[in-house]
Formats: structure tokens, sequence, C-alpha cells
């Protein structure tokens, strides 16, 4: 009921600022024909409670009253359904942005976790031919069963390195602590 006085209403998924424009009429209302009489209000303001009104005009008068007060009680009845509907409204559009942005932040969501699995799925498959030793601790023991000469032979052995990896030279110890490495520097300060 109350809704028929709002003149616009908000429509889910159609964005925030996009509105229907409501009609109040009934769609299978009759229009009257037009008459060339113009149509007065009636205006009832000719009595008052005044001092030397006879006795049989009090029943008018209240009457009178009574007609204005309940079309004032309309007004603020109308005015009320109004302003509810109103605040119903910007409280029902208050919940559709809310929902709007929690799903939106649950899809960017779920799109990261794609983006991430394809990733990690990616790096996988590069780092399947890298480390040929499985994770359970069988590298010390691998290790320590070889001999010299075949650990010799494994350190030699070039290692493949994928095409996007950079491959960076290895400085031993000695090389670091070569004299050619150390400079000496005066600061003058």
């Amino acid at each position: 009921m109350a809704a028929s006085n709002v003149m616009a209403l908000a429509i889910r998924g159609a964005g925030p600022d996009a509105k229907v424009a409501l009609k109040l009429d009934a769609s299978n209302s009759v229009l009257e024909p037009e008459s060339k009489k113009i149509k007065l209000d009636k205006v009832c303001t000719k009595y008052g409670c005044v001092a030397g009104a006879s006795s049989d005009f009090f029943p008018i008068y209240r009457r009178h009253r009574s007609i204005e007060l309940e079309r004032l009680a309309t007004m603020d009845k109308n005015w009320d359904e109004l302003k509810s509907a109103e605040s119903f409204q910007e409280k029902r559009e208050r919940a559709m942005m809310a929902d709007d942005e929690a799903t939106s932040k649950k899809s960017a969501k779920r799109q990261k976790r794609k983006e991430n699995k394809k990733e990690s799925e990616k790096l996988r498959k590069e780092a399947e031919g890298m480390n040929k030793f499985q994770g359970d601790g069988s590298w010390l023991e691998a290790m320590k069963s070889m001999s010299p000469e075949e650990f010799e032979k494994l350190a030699k052995k070039p290692v493949q390195v994928n095409p996007g990896v950079v491959q960076m030279p290895v400085i031993s110890a000695a090389m670091m602590s070569a004299s050619s490495n150390i400079t000496i520097r005066d600061a003058d300060f």
C-alpha cells in the first residue's frame, strides 16, 4: 500500500542510479471525458464560532469543522505513508548496494584464486625437471651412499635450465677472497 506513493523504484542489478518511474494511476482506469464547465472546490468558511450566533448554527459549524479535520487527517496520513515508503526504498537501495559490493568482492576473490591456481600449476610444471629428489628426507641418505667419483660426476654434470630462467654465475670462496676483488679506498672526510 505504502509503496504506491513512491514515484520511482530502484531495480536490482541495473546500477546504483538506475530507477524505474512509476505511474500511480491504475492501468485499466477509464478517464472521464473532460467537460467545458469549470469545477470549483467547495469552501465552507462562511461560518465561524462567534458571539451572537444562534443555537441552530452550532451543528452546522460542528459538521464543517469535522469535515475540515478529516481532510487534514487524511493529508497527514498520506504524508506519513509517503515518508515511510521513501525511507523503505532508501533502506532497500542501501541493501542492494551492499549486496552488489559483497558479490563483486567475492567474485574478485574467486578470480584471484583461479589465477593463482593457474600460476602455481605453471610453476609446478616448470619445477618438475629441476629437483629429482623427493621431499621425504631421502636426499641426505642418497648423498651419503654415493661414492666420491659419482659425486664428482654429478657435480660436473651441466644443469638443464628452462629458457625463462636466468642462470647466475657460480662464485667460490677462493674467488671472492682473491686480491683482485679487494680494493682499499681512502675516504676524504
